[in-house]
């Protein structure tokens, strides 16, 4: 009885042994690899970095590394750029198909040909869009944009949500009916509403500024990962238990995010555990898929030969670079004001940095074509023409700064018109000084202003413009770029300046 006793007790000390080392032991892990790129609008790459052809021959290659790979895109695909200018982006949804994207989540650029064409394209899409937040007049999800999506990998499931941007309303041209709902409710639903549905890995695409992202992280927990657009950062980071990441821009980087995952019991409890690592691939100098290739070119000959009409030559350098024309003077903004208001014979010629978009020096000396300026003015505005009185040229101007700090496209360029700033001074107190063609702006005095339709419609901020008169509307509007080249065409040289205009403190 003795020996038998020891015996039991013997075979429950093992059998508990048995139990811990199971609870505390970890099945071998399942690797869940994303492949993430955000703000791609240009097929052939930018400044010596790769495009959709070596972009696409990265992806064979992970995949292959990692079959269990997903394909997501961080937003703002079709616009802006020259080609889609023409095409309304049919190009980049050819494209996107063509490499096999699984999830996309709609950029605030998807909407700068308006909800019908993004409509349109969404519709050609192989992949399904995500728009979490973006409703219709109805209250569903617009565009033909799906609120969540469920995918098993694996044996696991994951499960993706989109939010995009509400400032969308502001950056592009939505319309009236489409709506943006808050940021952070979305997430908290989404996370809810997909657990419910039996989704383990929790992934947000975003397009938002990057500030938000980590807002987001902190704040709403059950979100595994988030991989991003917009702010064309390539970063990232570790927030608590929610993993960041946005690839840059163009495709210059293609992101890899490797979770390992696995589900461990202990004490009768389960537990999702995830491990997170990552890298950033450049695509510059990686091999090219010659399909893709192939469709790259025939897209780069006929716009070539649509628009390799050359117009006119710089006899100085020209500076187009994101961070000029969104923070400071630039001679080329200053040529496009200068041409807008003679255009339509107004007081003030005025745009917006954040439309300017080729990023890049001329160098003194090049003859210009009309690629080059469908290139800087990508979006289709057209020229218009409004009537505002003195203290609203003051909102005006004040809103161009306003955001300055942050590079934002607001940032406004002028023709006949000079003034001085304080970025120091509280927002809408930072201007002095400004005078129109020389003279102190009255504040009551009605002026006129050439500017672009997307502007003159509330559009980057200037709510201050919308709904004032209109004598040269867009259908009566000349296309803003055709108004540059023309400008350009009609003197043959043109050596425009900066210095003068915008005096900051």
């Amino acid at each position: 009885m003795k020996l038998q006793a020891i015996s039991l007790k013997f075979m429950a000390a093992l059998a508990a042994a048995m139990m811990l080392m199971t609870a505390l032991a970890t099945a071998e892990p399942t690797r869940l690899t994303f492949l993430h790129t955000n703000d791609m609008d240009q097929i052939s790459g930018v400044k010596g970095n790769g495009g959709f052809a070596e972009l696409s021959a990265l992806l064979m290659a992970e995949r292959k590394r990692s079959p269990n790979s997903i394909t997501t895109f961080g937003g703002d695909l079709i616009s802006p750029s020259i080609l889609s200018g023409l095409t309304k982006g049919t190009q980049m949804i050819e494209l996107m198909n063509a490499v096999n994207t699984d999830v996309a989540v709609l950029g605030n650029h998807e909407f700068d040909f308006g909800p019908d064409v993004i409509a349109a394209r969404v519709s050609e899409s192989n992949f399904p869009w995500l728009g979490t937040n973006v409703f219709d007049a109805t209250g569903k999800i617009a565009v033909g944009a799906e609120g969540y999506l469920i995918m098993e990998i694996a044996g696991f499931k994951v499960g993706f949500f989109g939010i995009t941007t509400p400032e969308t309303k502001f950056l592009a041209s939505p319309g009236e009916e489409i709506k943006f709902g808050d940021i952070f409710e979305t997430a908290e639903r989404s996370v809810k509403s997909l657990k419910e549905q039996g989704a383990e890995i929790i992934v947000a695409l975003t397009h938002m500024d990057f500030e938000e992202d980590l807002r987001l992280a902190r704040s709403v927990k059950g979100i595994h990962l988030i991989l991003a657009g917009h702010d064309h950062i390539p970063a990232t980071m570790v927030v608590g238990r929610t993993t960041i990441m946005q690839s840059g821009s163009q495709g210059i980087y293609l992101g890899v995010v490797d979770l390992d995952v696995e589900w461990v019991e202990k004490r009768g409890k389960k537990r999702l555990v995830v491990q997170p690592s990552w890298r950033m691939i450049p695509t510059k100098g990686a091999d090219r898929d010659p399909k893709i290739g192939a469709v790259v070119a025939r897209y780069e000959a006929e716009l070539d030969k649509e628009l390799g009409v050359e117009i006119g030559t710089t006899t100085v350098a020209l500076d187009t670079r994101r961070g000029t024309v969104r923070s400071t003077e630039s001679n080329f903004a200053n040529l496009i004001a200068d041409a807008m208001k003679d255009e339509v014979n107004a007081d003030i010629g005025f745009t917006n940095g954040g439309g300017i978009r080729g990023d890049k020096i001329y160098d003194a000396g090049t003859i210009l074509t009309r690629k080059d300026i469908l290139t800087e003015l990508p979006f289709g505005n057209v020229t218009v023409k409004v009537e505002l009185s003195g203290d609203d040229v003051k909102k005006v101007v004040e809103t161009g700064v306003s955001k300055v700090e942050d590079v934002a496209g607001r940032f406004g360029h002028y023709s006949g018109l000079t003034f001085g700033y304080d970025k120091a001074l509280p927002v809408g107190s930072r201007v002095y000084d400004i005078k129109v063609n020389g003279e102190p702006l009255d504040p009551a005095k009605i002026y006129t202003l050439a500017t672009n339709d997307y502007v003159a419609n509330g559009g980057d901020g200037y709510a201050v413009l919308k709904g004032k008169t209109q004598l040269i509307d867009k259908a009566g509007g000349t296309l803003m770029a055709t108004t540059v080249i023309d400008y350009i065409a009609e003197r043959g040289e043109i050596s425009p300046t900066a210095g003068g205009r915008i005096n900051a403190k």
